[in-house]
């Protein structure tokens, strides 16, 4: 690969920071280890002092193999790792922390369900609720606002409870999870001045890759590790920074250039990757956001179809015609080189099931999030089930106080529930009795509906999201609200309750298959694609409330759905294909990402 002169100034850049802009398939790895090697080689620095930080272990191996390849068999031992590897490297290397270890995430889980078993306060928690318990543990250790954290179940007061808990037990076996690695280690280095120095004087260059997903604390811990001589080589791009969840932020590029005034920018604006049409689509696409860089991406190749943009009058209409694009390219054996991209997890899986009724193998390495395992869903199923005269006590002790009735489980003995046995057991107790009559006829009332108008029914009648509010506050429940909104509007395509079971059934058992295929179209999310490339990139979801999500409102928000956009948008090499519906209700017609290309 013949060198531009921008990546030649990136490639021989010695002394003091540098910000590398590196736009999508603009040879960022090419550059990074090819500096490695004019360091070690032509400037003689010795490769202990070299440090090489990545976000994941597999990009570090991966830049380690390819350092070690163009050094022709030679391995300098230059230092290659994660931000979590360094860092506890560091921390075992401290008398302080020499006895502690991380915890794993088996070990982690195994943990808060002990303490949720413990305390009767928790009782309301379920295995379901373990991935929300975990992303609110790791807001409140990286320090983001009460207000800001998403919350569904827990009340801010178990919040801080669980949390002092959890980091007891921790503290008490001598543990740190990964929040607390960074956090300890950044506090090691301010309060320790020689521990600081030796570490200064061993990575005397550090060069930091996908510095646009870098959290403030890593920056902290980065600059404090550079810090005297400044020798940071930094490599991003901030329009794909897609990680706000986790801290990162497209401001990190541009306050490295306000920490570092003195530092020199090179922008490497040649995209290898992806074909004229798709490099310039996601340009237009990008430059409606306001906080980003400039940029100026060109493309070397025009090889394949480019950008193809599908618009289908509706859903089903979509559904058809990208089963056929999928059966073709199966007929023509290139599912292999093809990708489908989704902004969700939740989409993967439903588009899964598609594929799965249309033979059309896929391959998936993310862990598949069934959308229908949400507690206010299976709270309305329950609701529905009793609707279709299913008096299962398990339905009916999962509604009979949502909202508060007051009513005993000792009340239910049976594994059926019989109505007039009920109001039996209360027959001391007429005002039971007549809220049983009057739950009852709720439930009568239900029956014979279309499922949409029973949903409608048992939210607003019934009073459903009534004990929403009151039980989980107004700002908790307005997500939670939302989660029974959408399941109305997903319940309209079906005309009776059980037609929707047997779907969200076969949903639900495409989802557990084991994953034993690896042939066929990739499958995965936005965020999994990063750092990935493909012959043809499918996004087939490109409509309002899935790209930008409903969750996104503020500008801010919007602007890093714009990013995940273009990150999925440039995959492709050769073929991007985008596809919209026109809508059904308004609100859902085709994304607004799609305006500049129309």
């Amino acid at each position: 690969m013949t060198c531009t002169p921008e990546q030649e100034k990136a490639i021989c850049h010695i002394a003091g920071p540098a910000q590398i802009l590196a736009g999508p398939g603009s040879g960022k790895t090419f550059v990074t280890v090819h500096r490695i090697r004019h360091l070690i080689l032509e400037e003689n620095i010795d490769p202990g002092h070299i440090l090489v930080i990545t976000f994941t272990k597999a990009a570090a191996l991966e830049m380690q193999q390819r350092f070690f390849t163009l050094m022709e068999g030679q391995k300098p031992p230059v230092w290659f790792g994660t931000f979590h590897a360094i860092f506890y490297h560091i921390l075992k290397q401290s008398a302080q922390y020499r006895g502690y270890t991380i915890i794993t995430e088996t070990e982690r889980r195994k943990l808060i369900r002990q303490i949720m078993h413990m305390h009767r306060r928790f009782c309301y928690l379920q295995e379901e609720d373990m991935e929300e318990i975990l992303s609110v543990i790791s807001s409140c250790k990286a320090g983001r606002k009460e207000s800001s954290i998403p919350i569904q179940k827990m009340t801010p007061d178990d919040v801080m409870f669980l949390l002092h808990e959890y980091q007891s037990y921790l503290q008490e076996f001598q543990q740190f999870d990964f929040d607390d690695l960074m956090q300890c280690c950044l506090t090691l280095l301010r309060e320790d001045a020689c521990c600081l120095a030796a570490w200064q004087a061993q990575f005397r260059y550090i060069l930091v890759d996908e510095f646009q997903d870098i959290s403030p604390v890593q920056y902290k811990i980065v600059k404090l590790l550079a810090t005297p001589e400044d020798n940071l080589f930094i490599v991003g791009d901030d329009d794909q920074s897609i990680y706000g969840f986790r801290g990162a932020s497209p401001d990190s590029m541009m306050q490295f250039l306000a920490d570092y005034p003195q530092a020199v920018q090179i922008p490497l604006a040649v995209n290898y990757r992806c074909h004229a049409e798709i490099v310039e689509a996601a340009g237009r696409v990008i430059t409606e956001n306001i906080k980003r860089l400039p940029k100026d991406i060109q493309a070397v190749h025009s090889k394949g179809d480019g950008l193809e943009l599908c618009m289908c009058p509706d859903e089903e209409a979509l559904k058809k015609a990208f089963v056929e694009y999928l059966l073709q390219e199966q007929k023509e054996d290139t599912l292999t080189g093809s990708a489908i991209i989704c902004r969700t997890n939740v989409a993967c899986g439903l588009w899964a099931q598609v594929l799965h009724g249309a033979g059309i193998p896929y391959v998936m390495k993310e862990k598949k999030k069934n959308r229908f395992a949400h507690f206010v869903i299976w709270d309305i199923r329950a609701y529905l089930a009793l609707g279709q005269g299913k008096y299962d006590r398990k339905y009916f002790l999962r509604i009979m106080n949502r909202p508060l009735r007051y009513l005993k489980r000792d009340s239910l003995s049976a594994e059926k529930v019989d109505r007039e046995e009920l109001v039996k057991w209360y027959q001391h107790m007429p005002a039971m009795q007549k809220t049983l009559h009057r739950l009852f006829q709720n439930l009568d009332c239900l029956a014979d509906k279309r499922p949409h108008l029973q949903i409608r029914y048992i939210r607003k009648v019934i009073g459903y999201e009534g004990f929403l509010r009151e039980k989980y506050g107004a700002k908790q429940a307005q997500e939670l609200v939302r989660v029974a909104e959408e399941f109305e509007t997903f319940s309209r395509q079906f005309m009776t309750v059980d037609d929707m079971n047997d779907f969200i059934d076969h949903y639900t058992e495409v989802l557990q298959e084991p994953a034993e295929q690896n042939h066929g179209i990739a499958l995965m999310t936005m965020h999994a694609s990063k750092g990935l490339q493909f012959d043809t990139v499918y996004l087939p979801d490109c409509n309002e409330g899935q790209i930008p999500s409903t969750r996104s409102v503020t500008q801010e928000e919007i602007e890093e759905e714009r990013r995940m956009f273009y990150v999925a948008m440039t995959r492709a090499r050769h073929k991007l294909c985008l596809l919209a519906h026109k809508g059904r209700t308004g609100k859902d017609g085709p994304s607004r990402f799609l305006n500049s290309l129309s």
